[in-house]
């Protein structure tokens, strides 16, 4: 397994872990949006980080280690974060355990 696709393992993982869900996200006439939407239940788990609240709905986009999004994605993910969305860009186990540390 590719170096992206086992982080992204670990992403489903935490997220379950949290009590939450991942879905693959395909889109519809529309390039460079996040390729993975991570959904939290309402209540049920101790929260330690504000990106990861009860009830929020989380995208990420999963890179290989030092990955960077295209200057497409970069564009995209400004557009959705103006919107209200949070996105993250996710490269690194580190990047992952700040963002939703192990419980």
């Amino acid at each position: 397994m590719a170096a992206e696709g086992k982080l992204r393992e670990k992403l489903k993982k935490r997220v379950e872990a949290y009590g939450g869900e991942i879905r693959a996200v395909a889109w519809l006439g529309r390039r460079y949006a996040p390729d993975v939407l991570c959904l939290f239940p309402q209540s049920g788990t101790e929260w330690h980080e504000p990106n990861a609240r009860p009830g929020t709905h989380t995208f990420v986009e999963t890179k290989a280690p030092g990955g960077k999004p295209t200057v497409g994605q970069a564009r995209e993910h400004e557009r959705m974060r103006a919107a209200g969305c949070v996105v993250l860009v996710i490269s690194t186990e580190e990047q992952l355990d700040e963002w939703l540390p192990p419980l």
